[in-house]
């Protein structure tokens, strides 16, 4: 039996009697017959801190309840830079957390006495990482589940933050948090179940995307636009909502879709290989095989635009330094540029040799088919009109996107605010347009090449949702002949 080396009693108007015991090499604080501070807890809160990685910049924690003893000081081992918040209600709890002092010197948390559903509505700033520990002994706080404080905790969290949310026994918050939030993860310790939770589209498989969004692989102009205007060797297939390509090499076949409404199997066709891509879906309906490789993009990333109309705070830190810098420099202007200046300042470039008339052959097969609706910005020099930096891309109207075709810098201006000023001239391009999203195309994920983490590092400075397919889907239909 473990004796205490001393104790404290504390008497609280929310909590009653508060115990604090003193013991070698642990303290605990302990509400009624729960532990609210002490070695189990410290423990559920350094395991579930490495489900953060350490490479995630948390600078801002905000912590509700807890009273900010051993899980400011779990914090504090792994973001040592870390700014804390703690908000709990109890005066009380936060005396014994000051007295206490579990955390390094130079860190001393900042704390807001008061009930966290009020708290959260009334600040105005952003967290890189927000724990949730709200108890009452065994007891959660009720109003955790309620739809309104889910909604204001959610907006509190930074666009690639992390929220840690400790359930005790009550996993019937998870489907609360999950309306505004996407779970990652949720694993047990001993008697708590524990969550982690991002915003929707930070490369989850099966995330919602945004109500409104259609996938650009249902336009049918940009299905056709993928192909030479000429080729005879491919049709559209499908209907509304399920739109897709079939194609042949001599005689190999192929059909592919992607969408999450299944497609209609055409019997009558040449036998055939046929690909169902899903965007959200993860069921697989009888008669699919789900392929073991991916063969599509694993990750694109969209920016969602709509009543934003100073969409740039939602940018990083670094991407709005840039873009008020490039504002500010009057040396340069963005212009639509003609093909042929567009084409010989890519190719000045010299980068990516063996792609580059790969790259261009794709940008005029897509001024074939979509005509106006393909622009190429070219921010250029006022004197000189040296083109330094060019973006192309194809509006799609008919499903509010705007395609990130083809992008570069010249290399003597990589240290300029150019590529940001050049990124911020098309998110003006589709306000103007009315065109709600953005669509940057392939964003780096693990199973990628490394050679496009850099490009894929600069995307995601833009607030993107990084929509993560799931593997698709494969069936080898075979034709069958209809009676004469």
């Amino acid at each position: 039996m473990q004796l205490p080396f001393r104790t404290e009693t504390y008497q609280s108007e929310k909590n009653g009697t508060v115990t604090v015991r003193h013991l070698p090499g642990e303290t605990k604080v302990i509400v009624g017959d729960y532990e609210e501070s002490g070695r189990y807890l410290q423990t559920l809160w350094h395991k579930a801190l490495l489900r953060v990685p350490e490479s995630h910049p948390v600078k801002q924690v905000l912590m509700l309840g807890g009273a900010g003893t051993c899980a400011v000081r779990e914090v504090h081992k792994r973001f040592k830079d870390a700014h804390v918040l703690v908000v709990d209600w109890d005066p009380v709890m936060v005396e014994i957390a000051k007295s206490l002092k579990a955390w390094p010197r130079k860190h001393v948390p900042e704390f807001v006495v008061g009930d966290a559903k009020e708290a959260v509505k009334k600040l105005n700033r952003t967290f890189d990482l927000i724990l949730v520990d709200l108890f009452t002994g065994g007891e959660t706080d009720p109003n955790l589940a309620s739809d309104e404080m889910v909604a204001d905790v959610a907006k509190l969290l930074e666009p690639e933050g992390y929220l840690l949310l400790n359930l005790f026994r009550t996993v019937g918050l998870i489907p609360a948090f999950e309306k505004k939030l996407s779970r990652q993860q949720a694993w047990q310790h001993q008697y708590n179940t524990v969550a982690c939770f991002r915003h929707y589209g930070q490369g989850r498989v099966g995330d919602p995307v945004p109500e409104g969004f259609v996938h650009q692989m249902q336009s049918q102009n940009y299905l056709l636009g993928g192909w030479p205007p000429d080729a005879k060797n491919a049709e559209l297939v499908g209907k509304p909502g399920c739109y897709g390509m079939r194609w042949h090499y001599g005689p190999m076949w192929m059909e592919a879709y992607t969408t999450d409404v299944q497609p209609e199997v055409d019997y009558s066709a040449p036998t055939r290989m046929l690909i169902w891509q899903p965007i959200t879906k993860l069921g697989k309906p009888a008669g699919w095989h789900r392929s073991w490789i991916q063969m599509n993009p694993q990750q694109h990333g969209f920016a969602d635009i709509k009543d934003k109309p100073e969409y740039w705070k939602e940018w990083t830190d670094h991407a709005q330094r840039h873009r008020k810098k490039w504002l500010k420099d009057e040396r340069y202007e963005i212009v639509e540029a003609s093909l042929s200046d567009f084409v010989a300042a890519y190719h000045k470039t010299g980068k990516l040799p063996m792609m580059r008339k790969d790259f261009v052959r794709l940008l005029e097969r897509r001024i074939v088919r979509h005509g106006s609706d393909v622009h190429l910005f070219a921010a250029r020099d006022k004197e000189t009109r040296e083109i330094i930096s060019g973006l192309a891309v194809c509006d799609l109207p008919d499903t509010s996107h705007s395609m990130h075709v083809i992008a570069y810098i010249n290399p003597k201006f990589e240290k300029t605010s150019v590529g940001t000023g050049i990124i911020d001239h098309w998110y003006k391009h589709c306000q103007a347009t009315g065109i709600r999203f953005p669509h940057f195309g392939l964003v780096w994920t693990p199973g990628d090449p490394n050679s496009w983490k850099g490009y894929s590092k600069f995307k995601r400075q833009f607030n993107l949702f990084l929509l993560r397919y799931p593997y698709p889907l494969i069936r080898f239909p075979k034709q069958r002949k209809t009676a004469q």
